[in-house]
């Protein structure tokens, strides 16, 4: 019941992080599933664990849709938005 309450509190919502870049939109580095966890656990109160979480590689400024599961057949799917630091 807890999980899939969490996955209404997490469905469909945005999170906004901000990474450095080099040219063209690239960032040093990626954001990884560690710094999205993170980022959950502050605005959220939740503790996700990060291999929970599936993105696609994020290493260029824009929107990503990830998938966090939370328990089998329980899951939620959220927005990263990448921005310029």
């Amino acid at each position: 019941m807890e999980n899939a309450l969490n996955a209404e509190k997490l469905n469909g919502k945005t999170l906004k992080m901000t990474a450095k870049t080099g040219n063209n939109g690239r960032l040093f580095g990626a954001v990884t599933s560690k710094e999205i966890a993170q980022l959950i656990k502050k605005e959220f109160s939740l503790d996700i664990e990060k291999r929970k979480i599936t993105a696609p590689e994020l290493k260029e400024l824009g929107r990503y849709s990830i998938e966090v599961k939370l328990h089998t057949g329980v899951s939620a799917q959220m927005t990263v938005m990448v921005t310029e630091a």
